[in-house]
């Protein structure tokens, strides 16, 4: 598949996106202005079923690295319309989900489950991102018609049931992304039976987040945020809440288990609003001892800077906390959240509101992500 254009979401200009159009893909890898493409022989083509906006799409809108025209996101459920000679797994028919991740299964780090950190898919760093620009790989954003996957063998979840994956579209669209991240952050936090889980952010991330908690046994999983929609949700589906526009952190868990600590806490904010204040609060209600996991993102900053965000690490150091990072290795963990999904029933499209757009009205599900509202907007074609 070649030549003509498609839709696409597109980068049009500081904090906006909007439908436009972009190349079809092909089975060819395009590095930049100048480069000769290369055959890409161990991948795929990609029709959209559905594609989802992150958090981090709205990073990328005011990040230094977007390029106008540039297609965006790096969540896509599809099906499989042409494959390249080298693949041998994936068949054309094939309903699959895409990790975030573009990882080459091949290089010391995919080989150890660390594919957020492949050493192969960008030359500029270890880890690749479809749709974050030249510092992620430059690889083109999955929020189209139609996407090129490579290393398909290695990166994509073939559902096995491709009917069950149509008719449960909108909880399969968040293997991708966000159920991973959400479970690769309790992992990360020690999360299991008994655990008491403070999550900070009511977001479609802090959500699938506390829902990975209580899927590996956690007693009581505390969701705190400032939006108050958003927070009625969090107890609309069972989780308790922390209203952090009401009054002290501390004092909203003591209320909820009798000490103003957890043993575990969770970062689903990032530097997001007022830099580094959800990762103090969750360092402030961790107990000594305790662990931290932090999903949400912080920004490197670019070569030689260092952004100064006001982590308060005298608390992490004196209570010994344990504290776990980094991008998720999607790929490690779709296999058992597809079977709690499509067999075990977890309907996570229901905890995360996953609210499905037409792709045509892109750019106002991004507007209404950017104001708080607490849905996971789903894009489909």
């Amino acid at each position: 598949m070649s030549g003509g254009s498609q839709r696409a979401v597109v980068y049009a200009g500081p904090g906006r996106a909007d439908l436009g159009e972009a190349p079809m893909p092909s089975l060819e890898v395009r590095p930049g202005p100048g480069v000769l493409p290369r055959r890409c022989d161990h991948g795929v083509i990609v029709r959209t079923l559905a594609t989802g906006v992150c958090g981090s799409d709205l990073h990328t809108l005011r990040g230094p690295g977007a390029v106008p025209g540039m297609v965006l996101g790096h969540e896509l459920t599809g099906v499989v319309v042409e494959a390249g000679r080298d693949v041998e797994r994936v068949r054309p028919g094939d309903v699959c989900s895409v990790p975030f991740n573009v990882a080459c299964g091949r290089c010391a780090a995919c080989r150890s489950g660390r594919t957020g950190h492949c050493g192969r898919a960008n030359p500029s760093r270890p880890g690749a991102t479809y749709g974050m620009g030249e510092g992620f790989g430059g690889w083109a954003g999955l929020q189209a018609e139609y996407a090129l996957v490579p290393y398909a063998d290695f990166n994509l979840h073939v559902l096995p049931d491709p009917a069950q994956a149509r008719e449960r579209l909108l909880d399969v669209a968040l293997l991708g992304d966000v159920l991973p991240t959400g479970y690769h952050a309790a992992r990360g936090a020690r999360v299991g039976p008994g655990t008491s889980v403070y999550v900070a952010g009511a977001g479609p991330v802090g959500l699938a987040c506390a829902a990975a908690c209580r899927l590996l046994g956690a007693a009581t999983v505390i969701v705190g945020d400032v939006n108050g929609e958003r927070l009625a949700h969090a107890r609309a589906s069972g989780f308790a809440t922390a209203d952090l526009a009401g009054g002290a952190l501390p004092d909203a868990v003591a209320e909820i288990l009798g000490a103003p600590y957890v043993d575990a806490g969770i970062d689903c904010v990032g530097a997001s609003g007022d830099r580094a204040a959800a990762l103090n609060d969750v360092v402030g209600v961790v107990r000594h001892g305790g662990t931290i996991s932090i999903p949400g993102v912080y920004p490197a900053g670019p070569p030689g800077e260092r952004p100064e965000l006001g982590v308060w690490l005298g608390g992490i150091w004196s209570k010994a906390i344990t504290v776990t990072s980094g991008a998720t290795p999607v790929r490690r963990y779709q296999d058992e959240l597809a079977a709690a999904v499509l067999r075990g029933g977890l309907s996570i499209g229901d905890v995360v509101r996953a609210t499905p757009v037409p792709l045509d009205r892109a750019g106002e599900a991004y507007e209404r992500f950017a104001s708080g509202e607490g849905r996971k907007f789903v894009l489909v074609p």
